[in-house]
């Protein structure tokens, strides 16, 4: 198990991004949080992943630096899947509140043609203060 920091500091930086990371396993990633905007995808490439690998993805809260990247990336996963060059489907987990902010501001921003995949191949998925999820009870369970 890998553990690759694509940014940390705080939500003012403006020399280095913003804190989000991916933990990996071969060919299997876990992304948590997506930095502050488009630079995600930067980084990503940077450290070696291709942002289409990324099929799981976790959103602690909902500050600009770690949320507006996510937007971004469900931007590309959305347009990648409507010209059929996404691969398979896409998780993100997080609180309720910021998955319901994620979707309202996806919904508002991006086309419905792309938009359509929530829910359909990309998957917002609540996860509650102290819940487990069944399928995955250890890091070593999700992969």
């Amino acid at each position: 198990m890998k553990l690759t920091m694509l940014g940390t500091g705080n939500a003012l930086v403006t020399e280095c991004y913003n804190t989000c990371f991916v933990i990996s396993d071969g060919d299997k990633n876990f992304l948590v949080d997506g930095g502050g905007g488009s630079g995600i995808l930067r980084q990503l490439k940077h450290a070696g992943f291709n942002w289409q690998d990324m099929h799981e993805i976790f959103l602690t809260h909902k500050h600009v630096d770690h949320f507006t990247g996510i937007l971004w990336l469900v931007r590309m996963i959305c347009q990648y899947m409507n010209q059929r060059e996404y691969v398979g489907e896409a998780k993100i987990y997080g609180h309720a509140e910021v998955l319901q902010l994620l979707d309202d501001v996806a919904k508002k921003l991006l086309q419905p043609k792309e938009t359509r995949f929530i829910g359909e191949r990309l998957h917002f998925i609540p996860v509650a203060d102290g819940e487990v999820l069944k399928r995955y009870r250890t890091c070593n369970d999700f992969f």
